[in-house]
């Protein structure tokens, strides 16, 4: 962990400390750009976790979905909470990431050059819109076709981790008001506006819908993950928009 970026994942983000290392970090990491660039390297690193029962199109797909989920996880909460805990926007290209693959072959670390750059305050937003277009637009696209996925599914993916991290981040300080109000309007900025600060399509525009009644989630998925799809594999709960009765 670079000591820059120690006060962002303190505290309740500990776990998250070991998962964004620098080049000192011994263990083999693979470029991003080139992971993405080779559809084989990538469809084996997606299905190694679930292999064995991943024998159908339909538990492929789960499976693959799944190994997306970890992947958002890893590269999007550091890049949120980077800028809304400690005021550092990180590398999001393509060439300079690099992951570590754990040898169950999900990501298990993301390999930075640095702990990037100071930013004047708390405001997640342009960080996440760097990451949107210069990472995860070639990233989804590589996947989805890797993963025989509707790319829909996957920004849906995407956002899920992005507004988890948004929300986490301000209710480990619920008497930072100002921190709940930056966290509200990044939120508004990546599912409810059709459009980019620069202009361009927002992917994931309208990926999360309003809670179901009773739900203790601020949101619903609006594209199902097929995670149920695997054996033994819990599904999204209360923000699952398919009805309890799918796996019947």
């Amino acid at each position: 962990m670079f000591a820059d970026l120690a006060p962002a994942f303190s505290g309740p983000f500990d776990r998250f400390s070991k998962s964004v290392v620098g080049p000192e970090d011994p263990r083999p990491a693979l470029n991003i750009r080139a992971l993405t660039s080779d559809p084989e390297a990538l469809v084996e690193k997606m299905l190694r976790r679930l292999a064995p029962e991943a024998s159908t199109p339909q538990s492929r797909r789960g499976a693959a979905s799944l190994w997306t989920q970890f992947y958002f996880a890893l590269v999007g909460v550091p890049v949120v909470l980077a800028a809304m805990r400690g005021r550092r926007r990180l590398p999001v290209g393509l060439d300079e990431m690099a992951v570590v693959i754990g040898e169950n072959g999900l990501p298990a670390a993301l390999k930075l050059p640095a702990a990037g750059t100071p930013q004047p305050d708390r405001d997640p937003r342009a960080a996440m819109e760097a990451l949107i277009t210069d990472h995860y637009v070639p990233a989804v696209t590589a996947m989805s076709r890797a993963g025989r996925l509707a790319p829909r599914l996957l920004w849906c993916n995407a956002a899920v981790r992005l507004v988890w991290a948004m929300e986490a981040a301000a209710e480990a300080e619920p008497e930072d008001t100002d921190l709940a109000d930056i966290a509200a309007t990044a939120r508004q900025a990546v599912i409810a506006s059709p459009d980019l600060s620069c202009g361009a399509a927002n992917p994931m525009f309208d990926m999360l819908l309003s809670p179901k009644p009773e739900s203790g989630s601020s949101y619903t998925r609006k594209v199902c993950c097929l995670r149920y799809m695997m054996p033994g594999v819990a599904d999204c709960g209360e923000t699952c928009p398919l009805p309890p009765c799918r796996g019947s």
